[in-house]
């Protein structure tokens, strides 16, 4: 860490306190300058720190903390983390940054107000306010066109995990990449690449997270009211989204360099909301009624339908309403 997370570190370590440019000093072994230009900085970045002659500073508790530095504080790896206010969708800058070679394997773009936040199957996602989380990870895999799905499972069950972890919801998985809290959709992921035909394998892949966090201030509109959730109803506790953000991005990788396919799809498979039920999944203008009876070792849907099994690696599954 650099000597401002360091200073970050023991100001949040003691948030609420005052703490002395001499004892934070003598504690990094550096000089009470570099401690002020390390606050200064801090301040820049939006922190709200107070500063008082004779006791030092002190971290107020009234911040948002959802910087770079709040994220890092609780990684388990390295990542950059890039944080910007508005813009169209973090996957669409994740992509500019990824397709320039701007970025190495593991960066995450954050953006805090989506103008044009976007689902699977080229759908909206409403995200123009700071009540969630849209953040985009850059992925270089080395792995086949056909394996990219993998990419979108691990996604979900980080997401999950993350979830539980960080709170005291429990969350369902529907297939492939949407997850469900007391029945209502908290979470949408979009996993976008681009592919070397010649060898038939990743360039890079771009997964995006959407998150609600708490509902829009004067709630989920009229089209989506009904299905749409959050892993709050009101207020977050203070900091909770850099601990989620953080959590996601651990969860993820911990899946994604450990590589054991069999672990992960045993996770995934017990977090369906879909199994054993009756479902109809479309694939473009098609559409197949079934009974879901298994999510197999390649995350495809295994479904029961009048003309046999079937099994589907993409599209959409919705459960029918006598059966939820």
């Amino acid at each position: 860490m650099n000597i401002k997370e360091n200073v970050f570190k023991i100001l949040f370590d003691n948030i609420g306190k005052s703490v002395s440019g001499e004892d934070i000093a003598e504690k990094l072994h550096i000089s009470r300058n570099s401690v002020w230009k390390a606050v200064k900085a801090l301040k820049n970045d939006g922190i709200e720190i107070f500063s008082q002659t004779n006791k030092g500073y002190t971290m107020s508790s009234e911040n948002d903390f959802f910087t770079s530095d709040t994220i890092k504080k609780y990684l388990k790896r390295e990542h950059d983390i890039i944080i910007i206010d508005e813009e169209t969708s973090s996957n669409t800058v994740a992509k500019k940054y990824a397709s320039e070679k701007m970025s190495k394997e593991g960066t995450v773009v954050i953006v805090k107000r989506q103008t044009l936040g976007r689902g699977r199957m080229g759908r909206t996602f409403f995200s123009n306010e700071e009540n969630g989380l849209y953040m985009s990870i850059i992925l270089r895999p080395k792995i086949s066109a056909t394996e990219s799905v993998d990419i979108t499972v691990i996604g979900a069950l980080a997401v999950a995990q993350a979830i539980e972890e960080t709170s005291s919801r429990i969350c369902e998985i529907k297939w492939v990449n949407d997850i469900f809290i007391e029945e209502k959709k908290a979470c949408g992921i979009l996993t976008e690449a681009s592919f070397d035909f010649e060898s038939d394998s990743l360039e890079y892949a771009i997964l995006g997270v959407g998150i609600n966090v708490t509902p829009p201030k004067n709630g989920f509109n009229e089209k989506i009211r009904d299905i749409a959730g959050a892993i709050y109803n009101e207020k977050a506790p203070y900091g909770y989204k850099a601990k989620l953000c953080a959590e996601v991005i651990n969860k993820f990788f911990d899946h994604y360099l450990k590589s054991n396919k069999n672990e992960y799809i045993s996770l995934y498979r017990s977090k369906s909301n879909i199994i054993g039920k009756n479902v109809d999944v479309y694939r473009g203008n098609y559409m197949f009624f079934g009974k879901c009876i298994d999510i197999d070792e390649n995350a495809n849907l295994v479904i029961d339908t009048e003309k046999g099994i079937l099994k589907f690696n993409s599209g959409e599954a919705r459960v029918r309403k006598n059966e939820r």
